[in-house]
């Protein structure tokens, strides 16, 4: 595929989906299944037949919407409509022009005006309810790999690196340490090969955030890997799962077959001089190969166990070679740097921590879900306003970030 075929793939399926009357989309996230989502899409599929609607009407799969509490959520993409708690038995009145169905899914209706998606900004999550995790199409459309395609077109490596340096996007896995910083220190080695990792090893429990980004929108990702190999000069990455994370493999594994298949992973990227193979090893749910060194060991088919620094990754990764490692959520959000500019993305936060941090709510509280909020929002707001509070009948205690590697917030430190 070159770049203008890949214009040309993302204006044809653009034409299609316009043309439908109706798009329906459904969470098939892992919180969503298992409250019956798979019952729930193939009903709707069923019904679109009975009524002869195919070609008019299309029923698909989805990223994780949100509001986990409210599941299985579906979404229509005609007017934005949200609705939960639907089964095989209510969904397909969506279909309905009857009145008394349209009076009885009232109650399954979500106000997507509520504080829990109003204050909210999507960027990593910018692709839940607009694309099928499984088609490479409908992530095109989405403007999936353009960004790509504008680096090794337009942009030198070095260029690439300036821009995320620029943006001031700092790692999402909990060091924060600045991410065009890492990635200039493994493209100033002389060593190579070198390497890129995605770091997906997600242990803490109640944490569900890189799950979730994985089984939606993997070929974002997979974008992301590519543009830093590109830009730090790496032609291998690896991509380290939990095993429980069976969904989120499957569709990766999916996802790179597609974009492999056509020509925006493996050789001749995008009919360029570019090469990048992506592969995935899976981790046996050792929470310590979090930690990058012990990662690395795992890797490489040793004992996950951390070794002492320096020599840091950059320098002596992966086999002893230059290795970059960011997380899920930090590659994520490269595709929509390159695409929007550093600017724009330097726009939102502080003026220490730029962009916007996923947080999975969980626990006590009434709105329990995915979300994605600009940096610098307040506890309170993320805990009370998008969370909803905790149950009637219960007081508010502490608030445990960051699992059992975070520490406690108590009440009064809420606002900072």
């Amino acid at each position: 595929m070159t770049p203008e075929e890949l214009d040309q793939l993302q204006l044809e399926e653009q034409q299609r989906q316009q043309a439908l009357e109706e798009r329906i989309y459904c969470c098939t996230a892992a919180s969503c299944l298992s409250a019956g989502a798979a019952r729930v899409k193939q009903a709707l599929t069923e019904e679109v037949k009975a009524q002869g609607l195919e070609g008019k009407v299309e029923v698909c799969g989805t990223g994780c919407l949100g509001l986990c509490s409210r599941g299985p959520l579906v979404k229509l993409a005609s007017t934005g409509e949200l609705f939960g708690g639907l089964d095989e038995k209510t969904a397909p009145a969506l279909l309905s022009k009857a009145p008394e169905d349209k009076t009885a899914l009232e109650a399954c209706r979500i106000d997507t005006s509520a504080p829990f998606f109003i204050k909210q900004h999507k960027i990593v999550l910018a692709n839940s309810g607009r694309v099928d995790p499984e088609r490479l199409a409908d992530y095109i459309a989405a403007g999936g790999y353009q960004a790509l395609a504008r680096a090794l077109t337009e942009m030198k490596p070095q260029e690439v690196i300036a821009e995320i340096k620029a943006s001031g996007l700092r790692g999402r896995g909990g060091a924060g340490y600045p991410t065009g910083l890492k990635w200039e220190l493994v493209a100033r080695q002389p060593v190579s090969p070198r390497y890129i990792i995605c770091n997906a090893d997600e242990g803490d429990p109640g944490a569900f955030m890189d799950r979730s980004v994985l089984e939606g929108d993997p070929h974002r990702v997979l974008e992301g890997m590519a543009l830093a190999g590109y830009a730090v000069g790496a032609q291998q990455g690896y991509i380290y799962v939990r095993g429980e994370y069976a969904l989120a493999i499957e569709r990766l594994q999916a996802a790179i077959k597609q974009a492999e298949r056509e020509k925006l992973l493996g050789n001749r990227i995008l009919e360029t001089s570019f090469q990048f193979r992506v592969d995935i090893r899976v981790g046996a749910g050792a929470f310590v190969c979090g930690e990058e060194t012990a990662l690395i060991a795992s890797v490489e088919g040793k004992r996950g166990q951390p070794r002492q620094r320096p020599p840091y990754p950059p320098e002596r990764g992966l086999w002893g070679k230059p290795t970059l490692i960011n997380n899920v959520e930090t590659f994520a959000n490269v595709p929509a740097i390159i695409l929007n500019g550093a600017k724009w993305f330097s726009s939102i936060g502080t003026a220490s921590s730029k962009g916007t941090k996923v947080f999975a709510l969980a626990g006590r509280i009434r709105n329990t879900g995915l979300i994605e909020v600009p940096m610098g929002t307040s506890l309170r707001t993320i805990l009370f306003d998008i969370g909803g509070g905790v149950p009637e009948g219960s007081n508010f205690k502490a608030a445990q970030t960051g699992g059992p590697s975070g520490g406690c917030i108590p009440a009064a430190h809420l606002d900072t």
